[in-house]
């Protein structure tokens, strides 16, 4: 639907040319489809879920600087941190993501919106230049409202134009939306949006849009799921059965059927053996699926390029940080190439934040950086690193504070000093008095 719609959206905003062709957008809406499917296992995003917990848990993105600006703009990516997960998650289970703020009543907020949702007309570099986005969608007197939103940059002026259609694409009005006002916006290089696209390589020359972390991976899902259920179908079959000589059974009096006592018995009239009970109790070749299921999980994962330890158990590590490296160095790899796209993203976001801000007077103005603490506890032994620190304090090339951040990460510089200071006080060492 939304392909058909997209045609009605180009003309609305008067757009002549995109770059975003057909395939595209069935290749985009098809895999939104696939990731949002809920009904069977769902690969793509395991593999997007457990990439997701790697590549962005105990870890934060800060605002450096000393200024008001930098004060809300930190603000600003709390909010958006608090997102990360799903954010990335939706990266690299539909190829791309969006992040796009807005303002409402004095303060930024902000949109995730699969690429799907996504037009991109035009590129410079790296940068997107013309798109236009499905913002926002709403049921109003059983008819569905889409609020759209175009982005056109000429002469680095971006001109920021909303409109609302009905699912036919006619032109409407909703009180809603009706202080969303259009803009035009000096100083801008870029689309006041973050476009977060997944580092897979989707194998082609054009590379507008991304690709889901399980792209081209299909044939083998299909045999992992057909093996599923064959393992399925096989203890079912080889379920145990009880056949009974019909004389243990009464009869129901309505139906003149047997009563059983479970669906396990089956009435019989009897065998060679004169026996009473007799068990059907085959044996199950789970080893034999089981094993063929195993390599096809080992499968999946060295074609999407990741270590042991997503479908598979992981494999059995040293206990220095090179050997656990190593052992996860595919992993690791992937989430160095997944980090770099939300810091991109990040900064894209906090970029288009800023010239709101400045827009709309939201604070006052100041220079800002961005800084990101990523965690690397999946390749760190923890007893390695304490003895590397404790070393390095010796040596004086690190202060007892950075070691007691790194023990206690969420206290502040001022926090760890002063705990410092109350323990030397109250619990002095032999140097502190001057002895030995």
């Amino acid at each position: 639907m939304l392909k058909t719609l997209w045609e009605y959206i180009l003309k609305l905003f008067g757009r002549n040319k995109t770059d975003t062709t057909d395939s595209d957008l069935t290749s985009n809406a098809t895999y939104a489809s696939q990731f949002e499917n809920a009904e069977e296992v769902n690969f793509t995003a395991i593999f997007a879920a457990k990439m997701t917990t790697l590549s962005v848990s105990e870890s934060t993105a800060d605002i450096v600087g000393e200024n008001a600006r930098v004060a809300f703009l930190d603000e600003c990516a709390v909010d958006m941190w608090a997102k990360i997960k799903r954010i990335t998650s939706r990266m690299l289970g539909t190829g791309g993501c969006a992040v796009v703020p807005y303002v409402q009543d004095g303060a930024i907020h902000f949109d995730v919106l699969t690429q799907d949702r996504i037009m991109i007309h035009e590129k410079q570099g790296d940068k997107i230049t013309s798109a236009t986005v499905l913002a926002d969608s709403v049921t109003q007197n059983n008819v569905k409202y889409y609020r759209w939103t175009d982005y056109k940059i000429e002469n680095e002026t971006i001109f920021i134009t909303n409109r609302v259609t009905n699912e036919s694409g006619k032109d409407e009005f909703i009180e809603q939306w009706e202080g969303i006002e259009d803009r035009a916006i000096t100083g801008v290089d870029r689309v006041l949006f973050a476009y977060l696209k997944s580092p897979v390589d989707n194998r082609q020359f054009s590379d507008f849009y991304g690709v889901p972390i399980t792209y081209g991976c299909d044939s083998i899902i299909a045999e992992i799921k057909e093996c599923m259920s064959q393992i399925q179908d096989e203890y079912n079959l080889k379920t145990v059965k009880v056949f009974a000589d019909e004389r243990m059974f009464q009869k129901d009096p309505k139906t003149g059927k047997y009563i059983m006592p479970s669906k396990l018995f089956f009435a019989a009239h009897g065998n060679d053996t004169d026996t009473m009970l007799e068990t059907f109790s085959p044996d199950i070749r789970d080893s034999s699926y089981y094993s063929r299921l195993q390599y096809l999980f080992e499968l999946l994962e060295r074609a999407i390029g990741t270590s042991k330890g997503v479908l598979t158990a992981p494999e059995t590590r040293g206990a220095t940080a090179t050997e656990i490296k190593a052992g996860l160095y595919d992993t690791y790899a992937m989430i160095g190439d997944i980090r770099t796209v939300i810091e991109n993203g990040t900064r894209d976001y906090i970029y288009a934040c800023n010239v709101l801000a400045n827009y709309y007077g939201l604070s006052p103005q100041g220079e800002y950086d961005v800084a990101f603490d990523w965690s690397y506890s999946l390749i760190e032994s923890s007893t390695e690193t304490w003895a590397q620190l404790k070393d390095a304090q010796a040596m004086g090339i690190k202060s007892k504070v950075e070691l007691r951040q790194w023990m206690n990460p969420n206290e502040t510089y001022d926090e760890s000093q002063s705990m410092i200071d109350e323990i030397k006080k109250n619990e002095p060492t032999l140097s502190d008095l001057g002895i030995g």
